[in-house]
């Protein structure tokens, strides 16, 4: 078989005209790199299959037969995906330039020096070209519940907000982080193999990223941002409204802390 440097998962719902312009914005800008593009049909029945086949025959179509979900479509795709490197994408993203082979030279200069997990780089929306802020430090805990509440907002201002991290600022910087967004995330084939790092497929959709970098910084592997990769991305445009969303939300951030938190904590953060 034919060596590929990259594989890129992206897990599709009901979204064909953000999918086709995603992946045509991927074949058109790999000359530098050889890739395979894999789709994850979650069940849209619409002519998505249709549309991007005919434009790009080359893509690699896999239908779930289901609305499976975020984590469980990706890892359909990684399990069926052949590449040294693996990308998890948005279908309502698109990249430019040479980005798939700087991530790929920039993951490979920062495992030299570490043993690198994820990476992620910055995302910019495509809609008003403002940054999508979904990579960071410090992972969601009960420190954010404490520090919700009125009687402690002023002392938190006082004595913490000055070091708060400043995603304006530092997704403009190369730095190591807790959680990438899983937007766009890269992580080396062998990283997965070695340690069992596909994603939990209890979750859904949203939060499975963070348990994700969570699971892979408690193997010891460190998470990365690089501030010299920019993808856009039109951000939740395939998620249902609000009040469903918001649901969903929640449900997948009380899942993350039963996951991470101490029994201590949980029994807190329950009260």
């Amino acid at each position: 078989m034919k060596h590929i440097d990259l594989s890129i998962v992206i897990v599709h719902y009901k979204t064909p005209d953000l999918l086709l312009n995603c992946v045509s914005s991927l074949w058109n800008n790999s000359a530098a790199v050889s890739i395979e593009v894999i789709v994850v049909d979650n069940e849209s029945n619409d002519d998505s299959k249709k549309l991007i086949l005919s434009s790009f025959p080359q893509t690699k179509w896999m239908d779930a037969g289901y609305n499976s979900g975020f984590a469980r479509g990706n890892n359909l795709g990684i399990r069926n995906s052949f590449g040294e490197y693996v990308l998890l994408l948005n279908p309502d993203s698109f990249i430019q330039g040479d980005s798939l082979r700087n991530l790929i030279t920039i993951y490979e200069q920062k495992d030299a020096d570490q043993k690198l997990g994820l990476l992620g780089c910055r995302i910019i929306s495509s809609v008003d070209k403002s940054l999508l802020a979904g990579t960071g430090i410090a992972f969601p805990g009960i420190k954010n519940y404490v520090k919700a509440n009125p009687v402690f907002i002023k002392l938190f201002q006082r004595f913490v907000n000055n070091n708060k991290y400043k995603p304006e600022e530092m997704h403009y910087k190369n730095h190591e982080v807790d959680f990438v967004s899983g937007a766009c995330v890269m992580i080396k084939r062998s990283k997965i193999d070695q340690f069992d790092l596909y994603l939990d497929e209890d979750f859904f959709l949203y939060y499975e990223d963070v348990e994700w970098s969570f699971r892979t910084k408690q193997k010891g592997l460190v998470n990365f941002l690089t501030a010299d990769v920019e993808v856009y991305h039109e951000n939740s445009a395939s998620t249902a409204k609000n009040s469903t969303r918001n649901n969903i939300i929640l449900i997948s951030e009380l899942l993350f802390y039963f996951k991470t938190l101490s029994r201590v904590h949980w029994y807190f953060l329950k009260q």
